[in-house]
Formats: structure tokens, sequence, C-alpha cells
């Protein structure tokens, strides 16, 4: 049984659910959720872009053990700024983002996913946690077949 969470959100990605309010407490528990595989497996990405109209490159959905304030270092993924790729800055977690951040962020995480599965399948090999992640990149990939469908 898939967590209901997830569900949620690939209801919303299918446009079978509107991006409301709800859609914040799934991405908080969601943020925990990659906390735990990032913490296992330890393997960084820069992910898909999501920025905004006239700088769409300057932040990306990123894996990493990222500083976020004093001495809290924690494996995870955040929305980053790339000003200085070789440095990217953590800036937001996945639910505190703006309101018109949110729909480019909920459109990235499938992208998000597979690239995450992919890489940690190559650097990690046959974990639980490389095969948890493949399984959510299977859940949340949704081609346009089954959006028309709906």
């Amino acid at each position: 049984m898939e967590s209901p969470n997830l569900l949620v959100l690939r209801q919303t990605l299918l446009g079978e659910k509107p991006l409301g309010l709800g859609i914040r407490d799934v991405l908080a528990r969601l943020d925990h959720l990659v906390t735990d595989l990032s913490r296992d497996l330890q393997v960084e990405l820069a992910g898909p872009a999501v920025g905004m109209r006239h700088t769409p490159d300057l932040h990306r959905l990123c894996v990493a053990r990222h500083h976020w304030t004093g001495h809290d270092h924690e494996w995870g993924v955040a929305i980053c700024s790339m000003a200085n790729p070789a440095f990217p800055r953590c800036e937001w977690r996945l639910s505190t983002v703006s309101r018109e951040r949110l729909p480019i962020i909920v459109r990235a995480l499938p992208a998000f996913f597979r690239e995450y599965a992919r890489i940690a399948l190559e650097l990690r090999g046959s974990r639980p946690s490389v095969w948890r992640l493949h399984e959510i990149a299977e859940l949340l990939c949704i081609d346009s077949s089954a959006k028309a469908s709906n």
C-alpha cells in the first residue's frame, strides 16, 4: 500500500486534485521522506530547475548535506540558489516556497525523483533506499496519455 501523501501528490499531478493548501502538508512529509532516504544514500544531486520567469535556472531542487543555520547540517532536499554553481545555497524547504513557486516545485517532482533514482542506482547499487526512490519515481511519472484519459 502506497503512502497517502504520495497518492495525493499523484492526483495533483494528474489534475484530479487542485493545488490547494493541503499540498504544503504533503510536501512537508515528502521532505522528511527524502531526508531519510538521502541520509542513508548520501548521494548529491543538482536536480531540475525550479526558477521563476526571467531566471528559470537560478534555482534547482538539490539533494545534499545542506547547511541551514549555525551548525545545522542535514542531508535532504532543498530549493537552492545556483548563483554560484560551485556552491549552491539552500534557501527553502519544499513546503516553504512562495505561492508562485509552489506549482513549479510540484511539476518538477517527477523529474527530480527520476533523476535521483537513476544516480542513486549508479552510485549505491541495489539498496532498499534506491528501490524506494524508483517506486516513488514510477508512481509520480505521469505521461501525457494518463493525463488525457482523466
